[in-house]
């Protein structure tokens, strides 16, 4: 698999043989993120967080300089 134009460590996808299976690793770490989230948040604001995933979170997914951690929460 190539390397993607992202900046990211050695390894966060190179050892990815399948597009797929990086795919798939990066839907099950997301949603073990927001899982996580709501979890500590019986009550949570949903409309923060929908902010969240539509700006920063998107605008972080598509910035080609951005460090490879999320911004958070």
């Amino acid at each position: 698999m190539v390397q993607s134009r992202f900046i990211r460590p050695p390894g966060f996808e190179g050892n990815q043989t399948d597009p797929e299976e990086s795919y798939r690793a990066g839907y099950q770490h997301g949603t073990r993120v927001l899982l996580r989230y709501l979890e500590a948040n019986p009550k949570p604001d949903m409309e923060l967080l929908r902010k969240w995933v539509d700006s920063e979170l998107t605008g972080w997914r598509h910035d080609t300089s951005a460090e490879p951690v999320p911004p958070s929460l």
